[in-house]
């Protein structure tokens, strides 16, 4: 069994007092800003940003709880350039794999990228990033009441945060239950509204 921090510990105990078996593909609502939650569910935000002159890219994704409390953040950075869909794509399924591995469920997945939302949805969807689609329905799987909306990119911007920091190695790493400082303030505004 996984020992886990003291904030992602009792909103996973929330989330699990009010699980169901099951997954879903939301529609796109077109949020402009971050929104909280149903009780018991869990959010997470993802995105990618590239540094095309030194051949590199970050991924980054954010959970937090119903209320919009800061639980958990991670920001990859990987050399080369994927495009843009492949990119964000990766990032969904890295996400998802996280998620996985801290045995959580009951969590809506926002994405900015229409795109790649679509692609989701789809029972066929012939691109360069499909092969990460179809791994991405199967994390989508393993994982309990997995609901996957499109967002605005004002509704992103801690996610894109986290992924432009990654982009520098200095800005990768893991922050359980206490935000990095370059955060801080992006919370604030999305935990006002």
């Amino acid at each position: 069994m996984r020992i886990l921090p003291i904030g992602l510990s009792h909103a996973w105990k929330n989330a699990k007092e009010s699980a169901h078996a099951s997954h879903s593909l939301a529609h796109p609502d077109a949020s402009v800003q971050w929104r909280k939650l149903s009780p018991g569910k869990l959010k997470v935000n993802m995105d990618a940003a590239f540094d095309y002159a030194n051949n590199c890219m970050g991924m980054g994704w954010i959970l937090r709880d119903e209320e919009g409390r800061f639980l958990a953040t991670k920001g990859l950075n990987m050399r080369g350039c994927f495009n843009v869909n492949e990119a964000e794509t990766y990032a969904i399924r890295e996400a998802l794999s996280w998620l996985k591995d801290l045995e959580l469920g009951e969590v809506d997945v926002e994405t900015d990228s229409q795109i790649v939302f679509h692609a989701i949805h789809a029972t066929y969807f012939h691109s360069s990033f499909d092969s990460l689609v179809d791994d991405i329905k199967v994390a989508t799987s393993m994982l309990h009441n997995v609901v996957f909306s499109s967002v605005k990119r004002s509704a992103n911007r801690a996610a894109h945060l986290v992924a432009r920091e990654a982009v520098s190695e200095l800005g990768c790493g893991e922050w359980v239950d206490i935000p990095p400082p370059f955060l801080v303030d992006c919370l604030s505004v999305d935990f006002m509204n």
